[in-house]
């Protein structure tokens, strides 16, 4: 009997789907030259034994941030023999111990998952540095996940030390969709950190139409795609808030739904086929949200008439985020199309009550 593998002849489409997955690292990155040329003047003095300057990258989700600092990182390693990249996200990576081990096991020192304290672990980072002369240049991805709790921020205050207390050099970069990150860091970190701030600003739909057909190109086989399949992507992610990740998405399905029905190419059928699939989209909106625009939408979901004014927001979240990071993440929320907002008045005050979509 065949394998029903087998059985199942399908064309194809693709050269290589791999392009569109979330985690694919481009070898071009249209569009963020000023960005690449700011993080290279900040991190290439560490190729050559000296001090790096310390980064913080932000701006709206899917603006590139992630894949552009991986791109750097090997970039830079393949470079210089003197650094090592290592990216954390901030996520995967919740406690101090956690994110030391990975340090440390980057390094090449070998750490066990238990029984050996975050100090021993720290010290035997700081001898590797001291021996080895290699410059560490550590990412921290969704990096207000550290300000969560005092054992992370007290490790922001001993890597900020690090240099003058032990006389190693390290970069340290930091990616937050949050542009005040920065504000919530103790000052005594912060004074010694001194920052660079490079922006990611929002693609517009020509970028977006642009940044499609070059990956395009590694992904399908040529004349795989109808002529409007990609300007169509494009104005779509853009009605979504410029999230390319949602794109990519909808390409790679459309592409299998072309390939199950043994189309000859992708077209706009297909494309509005998987814009239509429940829940496609707003389920990959959700996965790239922010931990605080994730909290709101949880926050809201679970009230009655799935609706909460500010004020419910601010009392809600008091203490893990400001006023301000809650106002910022509501008006992303809005941008996405998973909120609308109506003002209301309370007497002689005026408040927003917010929905969900």
């Amino acid at each position: 009997m065949a394998n029903i593998f087998e059985s199942d002849k399908l064309v194809s489409l693709f050269k290589d789907e791999r392009v569109l997955y979330p985690d694919f690292v481009p070898d071009v990155l249209p569009f963020r030259e000023e960005e690449l040329s700011e993080l290279v003047f900040c991190l290439k003095p560490a190729s050559i034994g000296r001090k790096p300057t310390n980064v913080f990258v932000h701006g709206k989700p899917s603006t590139g941030k992630t894949v552009t600092l991986k791109y750097v990182l090997n970039e830079l390693s393949e470079y210089s023999n003197r650094v090592k990249g290592i990216y954390i996200n901030c996520f995967e990576y919740t406690s101090k111990q956690s994110i030391l081990t990975k340090i440390a096991n980057s390094l090449g020192v070998a750490v066990p998952t238990r029984g050996v304290s975050s100090q021993e672990v720290f010290s035997r980072i700081i001898a590797v540095m001291k021996t080895t002369k290699v410059i560490p240049i550590i990412v921290f991805d969704e990096a207000e996940q550290l300000l969560k709790d005092d054992p992370t921020k007290n490790l922001l205050y001993d890597l900020s030390r690090l240099p003058e207390q032990q006389k190693v050099l390290l970069g340290l970069v930091f990616i937050s969709n949050d542009s005040s990150f920065l504000e919530g860091i103790d000052d005594r970190v912060k004074s010694s950190l001194q920052c660079s701030k490079i922006p990611f600003e929002s693609y517009n739909v020509l970028e977006l139409k642009e940044i499609l057909f070059s990956r395009t190109k590694f992904a399908f086989f040529d004349y795989s795609l109808d002529k409007d399949v990609v300007p169509l992507c494009a104005a779509f992610a853009f009605k979504k808030g410029s999230d390319l990740r949602v794109a990519f998405s909808v390409l790679l399905k459309a592409g299998r739904l072309a390939e199950k029905k043994n189309s000859k190419s992708v077209s706009v059928e297909h494309i509005r086929a998987s814009f239509s699939e429940k829940n496609l989209v707003k389920d990959e909106i959700l996965q790239n949200l922010s931990q605080q625009e994730k909290d709101i939408i949880e926050f809201i979901s679970t009230r009655a008439k799935k609706e909460a004014e500010s004020g419910d927001l601010y009392k809600e979240f008091e203490g893990k985020y400001s006023d301000r990071t809650i106002r910022l993440a509501v008006n992303l929320l809005l941008e996405k199309k998973l909120i609308n907002c109506e003002q209301i008045k309370k007497g002689n005050l005026s408040t927003r009550l917010i929905k969900l979509n």
